[in-house]
């Protein structure tokens, strides 16, 4: 774990920087300088007082060369408790370093520096080390034996303290007279280096690992235990007055510092790759350390006693020393005995939890010959394969498949006995069992080499579940659930494999989009029930109308899809989108009731370099421009499709922009009386003024704005625009607030947008009377969704405003809703009134609107009238407003200022009030547009 600590991975701390090459050369300069300081001070070259000079400074370059290394080791370290730990190392020889030059400064100048200031340096330099040690000491361990550590440390200062102090310090220091500051330092000294050998002896006894991280261990052991016999050298020389720079002690200050200096170095040189985690191990060395303390507080014993050996005293030393001896053997047996009985008892254990594991796993487990002999066979066979262990143990394996498994059997168990390594397979095999068949998968482990084994292991699961799941998934993920045609993702498929074909057969292939009209309708009527039944039938007839080699998908909702193959000619296609139409065009019989419902269909001819996605696109835009065109139809690509659709998108991008920009404005078309010719109202069309393609009309953009949404903003920027424009437009026309303005709202932004929110707001900011608002509604609109859309008309009506049908008579209105509908206004559509003067019914479908809105109390006005003799028709029937390009086009409320309907309705208004017949509310009285209803 030290290693793993000392050189941690780029996960944990991120990868080391390579060793910097200085301090290599840095390393070999100190080898150099150490071995020529080491051999100048033993041969005593120069005489007395260079040897003086050489001892006294010989190792303050050795010690600054280890402290640059070291602090390049921290510098470079692992972020984390390990690079604290060579910080403070690098602080400790820093510490020293600056000792050393003190106390060379001292002697130089004659002055014994020993007690003295440079001590304060050398005291310090422990404390660093300490905490440096034992960081190392905590990051190679994760559980440290403390206790044990306390025991040991304490014998070891205990039992070499009492050695140095009676064998070497205390004789030294009885021959002269040594001060107490001394002493006391010494007994310091010697204390302190005594517990950094112990805290080093800890580093190695928790230090396990790769070689790497045992090295700087070892490194840093031998350096620091070097620094120690020195200190005791020169401890001794100084109390006993002997001491001489330039003798062995200085050789050993300069040699101490070349292992601290490696240890740095193998610290920079480490991968930064996890060591792997191992059991602390036996230390011999570093366990026998407390020992040796031991013996060596005996030795001083015997020492004192050696004078009277054949006194009892002496006998019972040697007696006792003797027994602690024997003691201490005894108790290595023990711990020995223990442990190997720990061990057997762990192996034991862990054979029982094996062979448990083995019994009850629910894989088979068989160990084979490499000829396919069954030798083992676990109890899971009989719950698996049916079969009983004691009655296939020893036969052949490959007796148990037959046919294509069989071989498929033999060659797995050939290529596992050829193979060395590793795990081989998983092959799957079929088993027949019964009425029944499994299919098995099988992984296999050659272990010949293995004595516990000596054969093949194989592991079978049966997997027969997970392929049937596999099998349902793989329906479910090319299968529509619910009508089992194919889906969006198969059909893609299948496109792309046709076309293929077809590129290299030089024919074509056809798809078909197609779209059920109005099916939304069907689930508001009858329900989502009767919508799926409707489905499946429609899925049942578009098989019966295509070939069996045709491919028929769902794509998703009321889409279906059709792959054609084979195609010769464009006609033939034609012809099957012709039958296609017709056969959903048949009523459906769904619980009760017959439905009728039409489709949309989109083709698309495969060309040369077509790609199945291209072919796709143009079949479903093939398909908008059916539905585009009337629905119930077909529509063949063209090119130019392409190019309008192109168009589409770009106009949707641009209307978000176009908001922002103000490139939007109103005109107004006039609302006329039809008896008088005077204005009644205007209603509000919007325009887009486009950088590009320059004034679009609502036919451009209304639908694109509808289908991206963005029609929402776009109705609620025009209510807002339209409000305030007519309420300062009116002030310059007499009688001009009772002039009302009609706006546009589309099914979108009344289903999903906060319509009534938003002609409050309108109403509010323009400070328009609610009254003079009129909302139009197309009649398809409100169909949908009906009982929330009543609602959501009784909450508009509740505001004041009014409301008008758009476009009625062109859809499916029924009597009883619209008798539930507050509507104020039907607006007969153009179509209608452009029949007024032919020879068919087009005048009794006008006469009936008319007379429906009579009945139910509603005012009626024409669209797109054209022609007087509309307009005569029109006031035939009863109808008395209307608008239309007779009157005038679409213009800004300052152009229509000057029209003669607005001047008719300045003289009117003019003469009722000199001849006092306006009403008291000062309002005009030709329609509940304007007022009340006008006979004429």
């Amino acid at each position: 774990m030290l290693e793993a600590d000392l050189t941690m991975s780029p996960v944990d701390a991120g990868a080391p920087a390579p060793m910097p090459a200085w301090t290599g050369r840095l390393f070999i300069a100190m080898v150099i300088y150490g071995a020529v300081a080491a051999v100048w001070m033993i041969a005593g070259f120069g005489g007395e007082q260079v040897m003086r000079y050489v001892g006294l400074l010989a190792d303050v370059p050795v010690c600054l060369a280890a402290t640059i290394i070291t602090g390049a080791a921290a510098r470079r370290a692992p972020r984390g408790a390990v690079q604290q730990a060579w910080r403070c190392m690098t602080l400790a020889l820093a510490l020293y370093f600056i000792g050393s030059v003190i106390a060379a400064v001292s002697w130089l100048r004659g002055i014994d520096p020993y007690p003295g200031f440079a001590d304060i340096f050398f005291s310090g330099f422990y404390l660093p080390l300490f905490i440096g040690v034992a960081l190392l000491v905590r990051t190679a361990a994760m559980r440290l034996p403390w206790v044990r550590l306390a025991l040991d440390g304490t014998i070891f200062v205990v039992g070499f303290g009492a050695f140095f102090w009676f064998l070497v310090i205390r004789p030294a220091a009885q021959t002269v007279e040594v001060g107490l500051l001394k002493q006391v330092l010494s007994q310091a000294y010697l204390a302190a280096n005594c517990l950094l050998l112990l805290a080093l002896g800890a580093l190695q006894l928790v230090g396990v690992g790769s070689a790497g991280g045992r090295r700087i261990a070892l490194l840093l052991t031998a350096g620091y235990a070097t620094m120690f016999i020195g200190d005791i050298m020169w401890a001794l020389g100084k109390v006993g007055g002997s001491y001489l720079p330039g003798g062995l002690q200085d050789v050993i200050y300069v040699v101490c510092y070349l292992p601290l200096a490696a240890a740095a170095r193998e610290q920079l040189r480490g991968r930064p790759t996890q060591a792997p985690v191992q059991e602390s191990g036996v230390d011999l060395p570093a366990q026998s350390l407390p020992y040796a303390a031991m013996l060596s507080a005996f030795a001083v014993l015997v020492y004192f006693a050696r004078g009277d050996l054949g006194g009892p005293a002496a006998l019972m030393t040697i007696i006792v020393f003797a027994l602690m001896l024997l003691l201490m053997v005894r108790q290595g047996i023990t711990l020995r005995e223990d442990a190997d009985w720990r061990e057997q008892r762990a192996t034991r254990l862990i054979e029982a939890r094996y062979a448990s594991l083995i019994a009850n796993a629910s894989d088979v487990i068989m160990i084979v010959a490499p000829d396919g002999r069954l030798r083992f066979t676990s109890a899971a066979c009989q719950r698996t394969l049916g079969l009983e262990p004691l009655d296939i143990n020893g036969r052949n394996l490959l007796d148990l498949w037959a046919g294509e498994d069989r071989e498929q059997l033999r060659a797995f168990l050939s290529e596992l006995a050829m193979s060395s390594s590793g795990v081989v397979g998983p092959v799957e095999l079929r088993l027949e069992r019964g009425m029944g068949r499994q299919t098995l998968e099988i992984v296999g482990s050659n272990l010949t080499a293995d004595p516990a084994v000596e054969g093949l292991a194989l592991n079978f699961r049966d997997i027969s579940d997970r392929k049937a799941l596999e099998e349902q998934l793989r329906q479910l993920a090319f299968h529509d659930p619910l009508t089992l045609l194919a889906n969006r993702n198969l059909f893609r498929d299948r496109v792309q494999h046709a076309l293929t074909l077809a590129q290299r057969g030089k024919h074509h292939i056809a798809v078909m989009f197609l779209d059920l009209d109005n099916f939304k309708n069907i689930n508001d009527s009858l329900g989502h029930e009767a919508g799926d039944q409707l489905l499946r039938a429609v899925a049942q007839r578009l098989i019966q109308a295509t070939r069996s080699c045709d491919t028929v998908a769902r794509l998703g909702g009321d889409e279906f899809a059709i792959l054609i193959e084979g195609v010769a000619q464009k006609a033939g296609v034609e012809y099957v989108a012709a039958v296609v139409i017709e056969a959903l065009g048949a009523p459906f019989t769904i619980g009760d009731s017959q439905v009728r419902v039409a489709a949309s269909l989109g083709v698309a001819l495969s060309a040369p370099d077509d790609a199945a996605d291209a072919l796709l696109s143009n079949a479903d835009l093939a398909m908008y421009k059916a539905k585009a065109a009337g629905k119930g139809g077909y529509v063949v690509f063209e090119p130019h499709m392409q190019q309008a659709l192109r168009e589409r998108v770009q106009l949707e991008a641009d209307i978000s922009r176009a908001l922002k920009a103000h490139e939007f404005f109103l005109e107004y078309q006039p609302i006329i009386d039809l008896g008088t010719r005077s204005l009644l109202g205007v209603e509000a069309l919007v325009r887009w003024r486009h950088p590009q393609y320059g004034v679009l009309q609502p036919a451009r953009f209304i639908q694109v704005a509808e289908e991206s949404g963005q029609i929402i903003e776009l109705g609620r920027w025009v209510l807002r625009e339209a409000c305030q424009e007519m309420h300062r437009w009116r002030a310059s026309i007499a009688g001009g607030t009772g002039l009302r303005i009609s706006v546009n709202v589309s099914g979108r932004h009344l289903q999903h947008g906060n319509l009534i929110q938003d002609v409050e707001r309108a109403l509010r900011m323009s400070e328009l009377e609610p009254g003079n608002l009129v909302i139009e509604l197309t009649e398809s609109t409100i169909m949908q969704n009906t009982d929330a859309n009543l609602e959501r008309l009784q909450k508009l009506k509740a505001l004041g405003v009014r409301l008008a049908i758009d476009d009625f008579g062109t859809g499916y209105s029924s009597l009883s809703y619209l008798h539930r509908f507050p509507i104020d206004i039907l607006k007969i559509d153009r179509s209608f009134v452009g029949r007024l003067t032919s020879d068919d019914d087009g005048p009794e479908l006008a006469r009936a609107v008319v007379s429906l809105g009579e009945t139910l109390g509603l005012d009626t006005v024409a669209e797109g009238i054209e022609s007087e003799e509309q307009v005569e028709a029109l006031l035939a029937l009863g109808c008395v407003a209307g608008q239309g390009f007779l009157f005038a086009r679409a213009a800004s409320l300052a152009q229509l200022s000057a029209s003669p309907f607005v001047a008719r309705r300045n003289e009117l208004w003019t003469a009722q009030a000199a001849n006092q017949k306006a009403s008291a509310t000062g309002r005009f009285p030709a329609l509940k547009i304007a007022g009340t209803r006008n006979a004429s």
